[in-house]
């Protein structure tokens, strides 16, 4: 077999697949960033079922923090959600309080200071 052959096959194998993962992990983040790692998550040195996984992993803290919230009267901090590897962590985004009184029909006849109250009760502290 030549290594054209070769090479055609392993370039042809899915990108979950052990060689595509092994060439990925030994990428620096730079380079994957280069790469288009953000834009395309075959680049990512996780395959698209580790990808499921973390996000399945993220969405049970999110609701066990939900249940443990409901049921305290202590503000506990959200989960952070699983760093994905040759992606990069987006800023949270925030809402003012504006805008959560325009989207919120619970917020609208309140005042400021007590529509910021009822916010941070109903999302524990965070916008």
């Amino acid at each position: 077999m030549t290594w054209r052959r070769l090479l055609v096959l392993v370039h042809h194998l899915p990108p979950e697949s052990a060689v595509h993962t092994a060439v990925r992990n030994e990428m620096p983040d730079n380079t994957m960033a280069r790469r288009g790692a953000a834009k395309d998550p075959a680049m990512g040195s996780w395959s698209s079922v580790e990808g499921l996984l973390a996000t399945l992993i993220d969405e049970v803290r999110q609701q066990t923090w939900v249940y443990i919230q409901s049921h305290t009267e202590r503000k506990i901090p959200r989960p952070a959600p699983m760093r994905r590897p040759g992606l990069s962590e987006r800023p949270a985004r925030t809402l003012s309080l504006a805008d959560a009184q325009r989207l919120d029909p619970r917020l609208r006849d309140l005042s400021e200071e007590d529509a910021q109250a009822m916010l941070d009760r109903l999302t524990g502290g965070r916008r």
